[in-house]
């Protein structure tokens, strides 16, 4: 007795409560966990060169860290540097601004009347209403002035700080970002000298016997996330290089930083990079004498962003991460909301990770199923979703998307006989009514003859003709449709018979045509024991005869089911249309038709040099 593993379905409570636990966990371990987060990612960037160092210097793997660590603290550093340095500059150009901007603002707030001054205004008046308010109050006339009597100095006495509590003061908001990157720095170097230590351990606490699964999982969500994360890096320092670039050209002061940011919120989803643009464009907003420079770095950042991420970013990444955009939207908002801005620059690569762990855990495959950016679901079970809703349209619409990229033979045999097989087994199931059946017969034959028209193809002339006809149910007709619209690319004519032929119309058919075979086609559930009576009738009325059965079910059964129809007459037993149309072909006596061949690309004439350098290799005397 075979026991079934339990769907996500049914352990769907449990996961909800492993989820909540889950997350309390990671809001609680923030300070633990972000630092390993962190020290991953660096991990994952900084192996390849790490590899790169040891296979090309030959040196051991403790030096080649070391050598990345160096390499790594320099870029940092000299970064860091002119970064300090830029922000400084910044500080003081807004000390020296500050008159101006201050200008600049009152100006546009009482300038001119219209729906931004209003905005204006209402923020100005809910900003420092209450405080004009309570001033006009006191400075009101009708009231007699208060006499020197009553009047009361009262003088709060601050407690002198001590040097220590002002070395605290200044010291403590700086030591925890410094002994996180700390933390994050020493992390790295261990992981990277211990790399294949921490890898043999995490497969041995897994569990030997899903060693593959284990290594594969470990492999892809690996390899996704370090082309991800040196994907984004490197689009991310070409983007900021080239802002820094135009608005050094426009003449925008402290370009280098503005780019620098640029470069580093870009590796948060969405808002990073118009959190970066609004920083230079407010900057030349307040400092420039007019609209042009505030105007001419929004429009230009417009065009490098809407650039990159529709032309450069799907060409560099493709689907490399295997996230859908909305579940990066929502995982971005999620992460963020456990740990802060953290979150949101782990949020891709703590997502595809969540996505491959879907891929090799089956109880947590509603994770790939949510996140990832496959299709929800297979190509035969959208087109019958859209039967089921009766919607022609945009069933038509998918199976000719699908006969672009596969071809005829492959949108029929992937996409619209598995959709068949569907409706059949949801009407005997009692999920699809006799109306809702026959609406997808007949929709499924008229979305496979305007597949076929619009292919548009000449067929050749007629070599061969073979009989075709259902086993037992209206549902195997456009099976027979598409079959004919096969065989009739190769010059085989299919003389199609309507499921409500009797068996004994059917031999009669056959012997007046005198076809080169007549096949039978057999869509489950059922007609197996049809088309089985129907092949003995053939067979003992003509011995001779070819007789091909389509059996459009599951493969697995194929062996029993040709040794079945062996017995009763049949010839072959096909279970796939391009099976069908190879088999009746060579039956029927008819070449393969060839293959066009392109035309031979012209060649260029010689130029007269070229002349007598080809003469001289001849005749070297």
């Amino acid at each position: 007795m075979t026991t079934r593993s339990p769907s996500w379905h049914s352990t769907l409570p449990s996961v909800a409560i492993g989820v909540v636990l889950m997350t309390a966990v990671l809001f609680v371990a923030k300070p633990v966990i972000v630092p390993l987060a962190l020290a991953l990612l660096l991990t994952f960037v900084l192996s390849p060169v790490v590899a790169a160092i040891e296979h090309r210097l030959r040196l051991k793997r403790v030096y080649a860290v070391i050598a990345t660590a160096v390499m790594t603290a320099s870029a940092f550093g000299g970064v860091g540097y002119f970064v300090a340095l830029q922000i400084q500059g910044l500080a003081t150009e807004v000390t020296v601004h500050e008159a101006k901007i201050r200008a600049k603002i009152a100006d546009l707030r009482g300038a001119s009347s219209g729906p931004f001054s209003e905005v204006l205004k209402m923020v100005h008046d809910l900003t420092e209403g209450p405080a004009s308010a309570a001033g006009e109050k006191t400075a009101d006339p009708t009231r007699p002035p208060p006499s020197e009597a009553t009047v009361r100095q009262v003088v709060l006495a601050q407690p002198k700080e001590s040097g220590f509590s002002k070395i605290a003061e200044t010291v403590l908001p700086v030591l925890e970002p410094l002994a996180t990157a700390g933390l994050v720095a020493i992390l790295v170097i261990f992981m990277l000298v211990n790399q294949e230590d921490l890898r043999d351990r995490l497969i041995g606490l897994v569990g030997q016997n899903r060693l593959s699964s284990t290594t594969r999982a470990m492999e892809d969500a690996t390899g996704r996330v370090g082309r991800y994360l040196l994907s984004v890096l490197a689009v991310n320092v070409v983007f900021g290089v080239l802002f820094a670039s135009e608005l050094w050209v426009i003449g925008v002061k402290f370009a280098f930083l503005w780019g620098f940011l640029a470069a580093v919120l870009r590796f948060i989803p969405f808002l990073g990079t118009w959190v970066a643009a609004s920083f230079p464009i407010l900057l030349s907003f307040a400092m420039s004498s007019g609209w042009a420079q505030p105007l001419t770095v929004f429009a230009f950042f417009v065009v490098l962003d809407l650039v990159t991420a529709n032309v450069v970013e799907p060409i560099v990444f493709g689907h490399g991460t295997g996230v859908s955009p909305i579940a990066l939207l929502v995982a971005a908002a999620f992460w963020a909301w456990v740990w802060g801005p953290v979150g949101l620059l782990l949020a891709t690569p703590l997502t595809v990770c969540l996505v491959v762990l879907g891929q090799y855990v089956p109880r947590l495959g509603f994770l790939t199923l949510l996140l990832g950016n496959a299709p929800a679901l297979p190509p035969p079970a959208r087109l019958y979703q859209r039967l089921f809703a009766r919607d022609k349209r945009e069933a038509l619409e998918r199976v000719t998307v699908y006969a672009k990229l596969q071809g005829l033979e492959g949108v029929f045999d992937d996409m619209v006989v598995p959709a068949l097989v569907i409706a059949r087994r949801d009407r005997a199931r009692g999920g699809l009514t006799p109306d809702g059946e026959a609406f997808a017969l007949t929709a499924t034959r008229e979305i496979v003859a305007a597949v076929v028209a619009k292919e548009g193809q000449t067929p050749p002339a007629e070599l061969a003709v073979v009989v075709a006809c259902p086993a037992h149910h209206p549902a195997e007709e456009p099976t027979i449709d598409m079959l004919a619209a096969l065989l009739r690319e190769d010059g085989v004519r299919v003389d199609a018979l309507s499921a409500k032929a009797l068996p004994s119309e059917v031999v009669e058919h056959v012997e007046k045509l005198n076809p080169e075979a007549v096949f039978i086609s057999v869509l489950p559930p059922g007609g197996l024991n049809q088309a089985a009576y129907l092949c003995r009738l053939l067979r003992k009325k003509f011995p001779a005869l070819k007789i091909v059965v389509g059996w459009w079910g599951s493969e697995r059964s194929y062996d029993r089911l040709l040794v079945k129809m062996r017995k009763v007459g049949a010839s072959y037993v096909t279970t796939s249309l391009q099976q069908s149309r190879t088999q009746l072909r060579h039956v029927a006596d008819v070449p393969t038709p060839a293959k066009p061949v392109a035309p031979p690309i012209p060649k260029r004439p010689l130029s007269r040099k070229a002349r007598l350098k080809a003469q001289a290799a001849r005749n070297p005397s």
